[in-house]
C-alpha cells in the first residue's frame, strides 16, 4: 500500500469518525427528550393502574367487555420497530423476539400483523398486514398513538380480533433495552399490576366499594383511557430505546474508527520512514557512483 492510498484512507476514516460522533450526539439529545416524555407520562398510567386495582373485585367478576375472554378466531400482533437504521441490533432483536413467540400465538388462531415503523413494514411485507404506520419523526405524540389505540379498541369491540398483542422494545436504561410482549386485549391482571408502583402492589385492596352509577359503566369509561396511555407508554419506550441503541452503535463506530485511524497512522509513518530510507539510500548510491 503506497503513501497516497494510506493518506486517502486516513481522510476517509476521519470523515466517518466525525459523522458517527455527530450522529452519537444527536441520538443522545433525542434519547433525553423521549426519555423525559416517557417518564413524565408514566405517573398517569401508574395512577390509572392503581385505580383499577382498587376496583379489583369488579375486575375479577369480568364485568367489562375489555376483560372478557372469548373464543379465539383471529389475533392481531402489533410490532413496533424504527423508521431508520444505524441503531445496531435494535430492529434485529425485536424481529428475532417476534419470530420466537409468533408460533405460539399462531397456535391460538389466525394472526394478522400491524407493523409500526418502516423497518417493521419492510420485515413483514410477506405477512398478512392489517395496516401500517410510519414516518412520525423522532418520537410519537400522544395524538398519534391514541389514534392507533382507538383503532385497536374498535377492532376488539367489533370482535374482528379476539386477542391483540403488542411487541415492543422496553427502555430500562441507556445501556439496557429488551424486547417485550404485552397482551393488550383482553386486558389481564398482569398488565395492570406491571404498571403499579411498588407501594401500590402491596396495598390491601380487599375493600367493597360502592360504585356509581355502576361498576360496568365506570370500567367502560376508564379502561379505554388506560389502554390509550399504555399504547403511548409502550411506543414511547420503544422510541427511547431506539435512540439509545443508535447512540451506543454510533459510539462503538466512532471508537472503531479512532482505533483504525491509529493503525493507519502507524502504517503511514512506517511507509513514510521506508520511503525516506529508500531515498537516502538512492542518494548515497548515486554519490558513490559519481565518485
Amino acid at each position: 500500500m503506497d503513501l497516497r492510498e494510506i493518506k486517502n484512507k486516513i481522510g476517509s476514516v476521519k470523515n466517518i469518525s466525525e459523522l458517527t460522533s455527530a450522529l452519537e450526539t444527536f441520538a443522545a439529545l433525542k434519547m433525553k427528550k423521549t426519555q423525559k416524555r416517557f417518564l413524565e407520562s408514566k405517573p398517569f398510567a401508574n395512577e390509572m393502574a392503581a385505580l383499577l386495582r382498587r376496583m379489583e373485585k369488579s375486575l375479577r367478576e369480568r364485568k367489562s367487555v375489555f376483560l372478557q375472554e372469548r373464543e379465539v378466531k383471529k389475533i392481531l400482533a402489533v410490532v413496533v420497530a424504527s423508521d431508520r437504521g444505524f441503531c445496531g441490533s435494535f430492529n434485529a432483536n425485536i424481529f428475532k423476539f417476534v419470530e420466537k413467540n409468533l408460533p405460539q400465538i399462531k397456535a391460538e388462531g389466525a394472526v394478522d400483523i400491524m407493523p409500526i415503523g418502516k423497518k417493521s413494514i419492510a420485515h413483514f411485507k410477506d405477512e398478512k398486514v392489517l395496516r401500517s404506520y410510519s414516518g412520525v419523526g423522532d418520537y410519537w405524540k400522544f395524538s398519534q398513538t391514541s389514534e392507533i389505540a382507538e383503532i385497536l379498541i374498535q377492532l376488539f369491540l367489533k370482535d374482528e380480533y379476539q386477542k391483540i398483542y403488542l411487541f415492543y422494545t422496553h427502555f430500562y436504561s441507556s445501556l439496557i433495552q429488551k424486547p417485550c410482549l404485552v397482551q393488550l386485549f383482553p386486558i389481564t391482571d398482569e398488565t395492570i399490576i406491571n404498571f403499579l408502583k411498588e407501594e401500590d402492589k402491596i396495598k390491601n385492596n380487599n375493600y367493597d366499594y360502592l360504585l356509581e352509577p355502576s361498576p360496568e359503566n365506570i370500567l367502560e369509561q376508564t379502561l379505554p383511557v388506560f389502554i390509550e396511555y399504555l399504547v403511548y407508554q409502550f411506543i414511547l419506550s420503544a422510541n427511547t430505546a431506539e435512540h439509545s441503541a443508535r447512540m451506543l452503535a454510533m459510539r462503538n463506530a466512532s471508537d472503531n474508527a479512532r482505533a483504525l485511524l491509529g493503525d493507519l497512522q502507524l502504517l503511514y509513518n512506517k511507509a513514510r520512514q521506508e520511503q525516506i530510507t529508500s531515498e537516502v539510500t538512492e542518494i548515497s548510491s548515486a554519490k558513490e557512483a559519481m565518485e
